[in-house]
């Protein structure tokens, strides 16, 4: 009888232990993220985004380096290398809180708005070499020709946008918004035709006015 108490008192303490909730699952104040979007143009975006205490306001440090290795295209041999840095803060309209369905799966997110400013410098240099025929000596001179741009640029601008948890640990963001960039080129250049906003260096690094912001990011939150 006693051996029969024992059993039954130990599987009740086992599926007792066995049926508690898991531990529930808590806003990371950190997270590291990375945007894929930047490699098209040849950038590494770092993100480290710093959650508050509230879960209402983040701030968000964005780091890119550019490096294009030399490669022909009309211009010549064209190789450009430059760095973007962002602030960015972010206020999550909902708070940045923990949701559970209702198979007791849980998940963290919230909607945001946010503001950044940006500033960026790119330096881009490409060189190439002709023969110039002189009719007077009827011979062909081989001149060598360099350009070079170096271009600053300050991007501030508004988003909009929705993160997301993946898992326990990994998180998803997307956000859409736009904003005003001025940008200021120094262009030295030995050929007079060299058209620097026509190289297919890193794409709206050139451009003034008002630009899109879209995209995603990815990372890892603790």
């Amino acid at each position: 009888m006693k051996k029969i108490v024992f059993l039954l008192s130990a599987v009740l303490t086992g599926s007792t232990a066995f049926s508690q909730p898991q531990a529930d699952m808590q806003v990371p104040s950190t997270i590291l993220k990375f945007s894929p979007q930047h490699l098209i143009r040849g950038g590494l975006w770092m993100t480290g985004e710093f959650v508050g205490k509230d879960q209402k306001k983040a701030h968000q440090l964005s780091l890119e380096v550019m490096y294009r290795q030399p490669t022909d295209n009309y211009n010549g041999i064209t190789k450009g290398v430059g760095f973007t840095a962002e602030y960015q803060y972010k206020y999550y309209l909902n708070r940045f809180h923990i949701e559970k369905s209702l198979s007791g799966r849980q998940s963290a997110n919230g909607y945001y708005v946010g503001m950044f400013g940006q500033f960026g410098q790119y330096d881009e240099k490409s060189n190439y070499s002709e023969y110039i025929y002189n009719p007077i000596t009827q011979q062909s001179t081989y001149v060598e020709k360099n350009n070079e741009v170096k271009t600053t640029a300050v991007y501030p601008g508004f988003v909009i946008g929705l993160q997301r948890s993946i898992g326990e640990s990994f998180y998803i963001d997307f956000y859409a918004g736009a904003g005003m960039r001025v940008s200021n080129s120094t262009v030295k250049k030995d050929d007079p035709s060299f058209d620097y906003k026509q190289s297919p260096g890193a794409y709206f690094i050139y451009h003034n006015g008002l630009l899109p912001k879209i995209g995603m990011s990815i990372g890892v939150g603790f």
